[in-house]
């Protein structure tokens, strides 16, 4: 939040505390939204109830590089997987051959859908893209189409760089060689949910960017899906030139060279800080408008949500997020007395979100295993409060839980067995609450006076709260003992990994800390990763860390063995037009969402970190 002009009595008050004095500074400024709504969210989540396995009719398609027909291709349709990440795709005509013809066409005949909400997609192999050059086996297409059960005999597919582009993007978590795509058994929803995505980034019927399924408010980089696009058909357009070579070479990572462009796309994707200006030199043309017209920053792919005059769902000045089992995104706002919720595809559930009237200078959010919300309220009752919403968005706190020690709440979580941690800042000590909001932690809270300027809090596996402080973190059980160890400058935000290792964004060192359980340094990164004052953190499903990088206006990705960063210098997103990056969780599908403090927004990162649980109950497990 804007430091210009700030007094030396404001910096000293900013060292104490990252955040608060700084929203006290602007809120004369900033104009409140508008009223809670009451409506509420359909058409995300897990799957509904499959019906019996049904015919479907033929649809048809046509596969196209860049404008051109390509003739004579392979098509196969599949159903994807439920026995693991990137493995276990069904061939859904596996007795028939369908090619496409001399105008790139194709028709998929009859086939039966496993259940009407299996995910299928398309895969076109190999074919001549360009008059007269023959065959090129290194071209490899895809569409991504979603429900089985939606597909029609009206339904029409173009299949092209774009199309392919937009399924490595969305997809990314759940795609192996070749277009090899699955889930596991317990995480359809995640998968569903990054098909439901597709229709953001990309219109299959027409084969261009930006999909109909995109709200009208948002903003996505269509111009750098557009730009792989027409890296990949480079390469389709040729034959027996070095076209092809070229991107293989640039999008080998390690030991794995492609050797098509579909897979080509996917290391690219995967990689995206890796040789970001030698791929975009590989262009031989813009097939594809609008384009890039110099290189992007990385190949991260980004759409930000919100940021409108009115119906954005409530957001004012968002501020940490949580996320529900089915990837609903809810978001805590400092300003006007509303919780904000939406679709995994970015559409509100309610335009003006939900009110309650202890929603006051909100900063700490969370979601228990019922997906229930949990909001801090730094003002208001006196002391603050904390607010219980129903998974729809109903109130169940009335103007707020206040007991056990809750005095300037500004964090909050979710234990495994249906508790709540509260960080008291002002108190400096932690409360725990029971489901109904009975305080478990006395009259002041556990750890009274101790932990100073508490502003966050994290849960393992046995149910403690870890609590980042000023100088330190602080291991409370939910019996009420402590346990502190020294650590950090002025921490902002804290996660804990898969092994139970404590992660710690200290914003005033710009820097990540990684402790052990009992407290030991176990590494640290500063000036790496383009880390500045990182305020949100989060843990991915594969134990990497990623910060929302305050003033840096980026995200940044760390080894969460190592420490050692995997975002370039200046970090990721550079591209993304991030305003303040405050809050960021992880979803079922890979994706990663920061909100923008100042910029009344959500950003989705597509696809580019490992899936986690959600809600997040403790340390972070694989769906």
């Amino acid at each position: 939040m804007h430091r210009t002009g700030l007094s030396q009595h404001d910096l000293g008050q900013r060292r104490k505390n990252p955040r608060l004095p700084l929203v006290l500074l602007v809120a004369a400024s900033l104009v409140s939204g508008c009223g809670g709504g009451t409506s509420s969210l359909s058409g995300s989540g897990s799957p509904p109830s499959n019906p019996p396995p049904a015919a479907t009719p033929a649809f048809t398609g046509q596969m196209l590089s860049g404008t051109t027909p390509v003739v004579g291709a392979s098509i196969s349709f599949y159903a994807a997987g439920s026995s693991g990440n990137g493995t276990g795709a069904t061939n859904l005509l596996p007795s028939q051959s369908v090619t496409t013809d001399a105008s790139g066409n194709f028709s998929v005949p009859a086939f039966t859908c496993p259940s009407s909400t299996t995910q299928v997609y398309l895969v076109g192999q190999g074919g001549n893209g360009s008059a007269g050059l023959g065959d090129n086996s290194a071209v490899t297409m895809m569409a991504a189409l979603g429900d089985c059960g939606s597909l029609t005999s009206s339904t029409t597919v173009v299949m092209n760089e774009v199309t392919t582009a937009a399924s490595v993007w969305a997809l990314d978590q759940f795609i192996g060689p070749a277009g090899d795509i699955g889930a596991s058994a317990t995480n359809a929803a995640g998968l569903r949910n990054a098909f439901l995505a597709i229709g953001n980034l990309v219109d299959n019927s027409k084969g261009v960017t930006p999909g109909p399924s995109l709200p009208a408010s948002s903003t996505l980089e269509t111009a750098k899906i557009n730009t792989l696009a027409d890296v990949l058909w480079t390469c389709n357009q040729s034959t027996n030139t070095s076209a092809c070579p070229n991107l293989f070479a640039a999008a080998t990572v390690g030991s794995s060279t492609p050797s098509n462009t579909l897979d080509a796309a996917l290391n690219i994707v995967r990689n995206p800080a890796g040789q970001v200006s030698a791929i975009f030199a590989l262009l031989a043309g813009t097939p594809f408008q609008p384009a890039l017209s110099a290189a992007p920053h990385d190949w991260t792919l980004s759409a930000t949500f919100g940021n409108c005059a009115s119906g954005c769902g409530g957001l004012n000045l968002p501020g940490s997020l949580a996320i529900d089992s089915k990837g609903n995104i809810w978001v805590a706002n400092y300003f006007g007395g509303a919780a904000s919720e939406f679709s995994n595809t970015g559409v509100p559930a309610a335009p003006n979100g939900y009110a309650a009237p202890g929603l006051q200078a909100s900063f700490g959010i969370a979601i228990d295993a019922q997906d229930s919300v949990w909001i801090t309220n730094a003002f208001g009752n006196t002391k603050g409060s904390v607010t219980h919403l129903s998974s729809n968005g109903t109130n169940l706190s009335g103007s707020g839980y206040t007991g056990g020690g809750i005095y300037l709440p500004f964090a909050v979580a979710a234990t495994p067995g249906g508790n709540v941690w509260v960080a008291d800042y002002a108190n400096a000590a932690a409360t725990l609450l029971a489901q109904d909001g009975t305080p478990l932690s006395g009259g002041s809270g556990f750890a009274a006076s101790s932990l100073v300027f508490t502003t966050a809090v994290a849960v393992d596996a046995s149910q403690n709260g870890w609590f980042a402080y000023q100088g330190g973190v602080a291991m409370i059980s939910p019996a009420g003992v402590v346990t502190a160890y020294p650590c950090c400058s002025v921490p902002a935000g804290i996660a804990l990994d898969q092994t139970g290792n404590i992660w710690v964004a200290d914003f005033d060192a710009s820097a990540v800390v990684k402790l052990s359980p009992s407290g030991a340094l176990l590494g640290q990164a500063s000036a790496a990763g383009g880390i500045e004052t990182p305020d949100g953190i989060a843990v991915d499903g594969s134990g990497n860390v990623w910060t929302a990088n305050y003033h840096g206006n980026t995200v940044s990705e760390f080894n969460g063995a190592t420490v050692q960063a995997l975002s370039p210098a200046a970090g990721f997103g550079q591209d993304a037009s991030l305003n303040s990056p405050f809050g960021a969780a992880i979803d079922a599908s890979g994706n990663l969402w920061i909100s923008n403090a100042y910029g009344n927004s959500l950003t989705e990162f597509v696809g580019v970190a490992s899936p986690v649980k959600t809600p997040l109950l403790g340390p972070p497990a694989q769906p």
